[in-house]
């Protein structure tokens, strides 16, 4: 089993606009097994599971898609026109892994490629405004205010590795790479088959207002707070980071 991204390259016809170096190499790597497999399936069955971006991003800082809180309304602006993320959540994935192993008849060569919903952001907003009782907003925003302005616009020139030399010339910036994942969900290059995705997870989350809202309650639950109260930046501590690389503090070498 191999944990999956998009080759986002490929799937747009080696369109250079959409180049994302951590989705290629991962896409890569999983076209390779599938390959492998296509001779040695009899001896050692093999599974690629293709995620997305974590909708638990939405609300987490040190994301691509971190929102601000602005005159007290919880804003989006991120460079993605009238796109949708394709945004996957983790509470789903054991699932679909265990579907996997437990189906190796089915799952034996397959690439599952998941996702809650394609989600515009202006939707999101709005569930976000419906599920709070507190106002939300999605604002379009170039690339270019996006990289003087946006959640990552710190680090637009540093290498998208943290531990990648930035004297390679096939080192990419965290513009170059966060360009390409942008371009990616503006101009639809990924899809997904929500039936299928509903035939083997008949229970599966469907919907932002729907995670939402179980966020919300588990975030009262825990004793984390609403999510309004979770999205303020002075409220984020140590736990808050919902990606690796931020938790483990690779943020500040980047």
């Amino acid at each position: 089993m191999y944990g999956n991204l998009d080759y986002a390259l490929k799937k747009s016809g080696y369109d250079s606009r959409f180049r994302t170096g951590h989705y290629d190499g991962k896409g890569r790597v999983g076209e390779w097994i599938l390959f492998q497999n296509q001779v040695n399936r009899d001896r050692m069955g093999a599974a690629v599971f293709t995620t997305g971006p974590y909708i638990e991003m939405v609300i987490s800082p040190g994301t691509p898609m971190t929102p601000t809180v602005e005159d007290g309304v919880v804003t989006w602006r991120v460079p993605l026109g009238e796109g949708a993320v394709p945004h996957v959540a983790l509470e789903d994935c054991g699932y679909y892994v265990r579907w996997l192993f437990d189906h190796p008849e089915r799952a034996n060569g397959m690439d599952l490629e998941v996702a809650i919903e394609h989600i515009a952001y202006a939707n999101l907003a709005a569930a976000f405004e419906k599920v709070t009782g507190h106002p939300a907003q999605y604002i379009d925003t170039d690339l270019d205010t996006y990289w003087r302005k946006g959640a990552l616009s710190r680090r637009a020139d540093k290498p998208a590795g943290y531990n990648a030399d930035p004297n390679d010339k096939s080192t990419m910036s965290l513009r170059d790479n966060f360009t390409g994942f942008w371009n990616v969900w503006k101009y639809g290059i990924v899809k997904r088959d929500y039936a299928f995705l509903d035939e083997i997870h008949p229970n599966r989350i469907r919907a932002a207002e729907q995670w939402l809202r179980r966020e919300d309650q588990l975030g009262r639950e825990l004793g984390k707070g609403s999510l309004w109260e979770r999205v303020q930046p002075e409220n984020w501590g140590p736990d808050s980071p919902i990606l690796k690389v931020t938790a483990d503090g690779r943020r500040g070498k980047l």
